[in-house]
């Protein structure tokens, strides 16, 4: 899909328009999320199956992994199907990775656009 700049969100468009661009009442957001894993306790695959399943149970999809050799999964959280997420979903993924044995949340970014703006340039 073609990035649309914040100027051009703010065009005056039809709704269906906004609709198919996924913009004004229909902008869906999800954010950025790095978390550290304790490697003696996971692999790299165990740990991202095991944080798949919980993404997965939410509704949510995941872009994102890690390196071989790396401790650290990061990448970017949105929602699996049509919709947003919130600061209830920013707060649910932190609690749950702060209630998982040998996992640490590290960093989870402020909301962003899931369509046009997700990474940080």
């Amino acid at each position: 899909m073609k990035t649309v700049t914040t100027e051009q969100q703010a065009k005056p468009r039809t709704r269906r328009l906004r609709k198919k661009l996924r913009v004004g009442e229909f902008q869906e957001l999800g954010f950025s999320i790095s978390f550290r894993f304790d490697s003696q306790r996971y692999t790299l695959d165990q740990a991202l199956d095991h944080w798949i399943e919980f993404v997965e149970s939410q509704g949510w999809g995941f872009g994102g992994g890690g390196g071989e050799g790396s401790d650290i999964l990061s990448g970017y959280l949105a929602s699996f199907e049509r919709g947003t997420l919130g600061e209830a979903d920013r707060d649910r993924a932190r609690q749950w990775l702060g209630h998982q044995p040998g996992f640490a949340c590290i960093q989870c970014a402020e909301l962003s656009d899931a369509w046009h703006s997700p990474w940080e340039e």
